[in-house]
C-alpha cells in the first residue's frame, strides 16, 4: 500500500516538473514574441514620427509660400501697387508731354 502512494507522490511529482518546463518553454517563446512584437511597434511608432515630421515641414512651407505668394499676401498687394502706379506714372508722363504742345 505504500508503494501504491509513493507511485502516485512519483506520478504527481514527475507532471508537476512537467508542467513547471512546460511552464519555463512557454514564458519564453512569449517572450522572444513580445520583445519581437515591442521592436515592431518601435519601428512603425519612428515611422510615423518621421511622417509627422515631414507633414509638418510641408504644411509650414505652403503656409509661408501662401503668406508670402498668395493671392492676398503682401507681395500680391505690392505687385497691383506697382501695376497701378505704372498706369499713373505713364498717364503723366503723356499728360506732361500733351502740355509741351498746348
Amino acid at each position: 500500500m505504500r508503494t501504491e502512494k509513493r507511485g502516485v507522490r512519483n506520478r504527481r511529482a514527475d507532471r508537476i516538473e512537467g508542467l513547471a518546463r512546460r511552464g519555463e518553454f512557454e514564458r519564453d517563446v512569449l517572450a522572444r514574441e513580445v520583445a519581437g512584437l515591442r521592436a515592431e511597434i518601435d519601428r512603425t511608432g519612428a515611422r510615423w514620427k518621421t511622417a509627422g515630421w515631414i507633414a509638418g515641414g510641408l504644411a509650414a512651407a505652403w503656409t509661408v509660400g501662401h503668406k508670402l505668394f498668395g493671392k492676398h499676401s503682401l507681395s500680391a498687394k505690392v505687385g497691383r501697387l506697382t501695376s497701378a502706379a505704372t498706369v499713373l506714372f505713364g498717364l503723366g508722363k503723356a499728360l506732361g508731354r500733351a502740355r509741351k504742345f498746348w
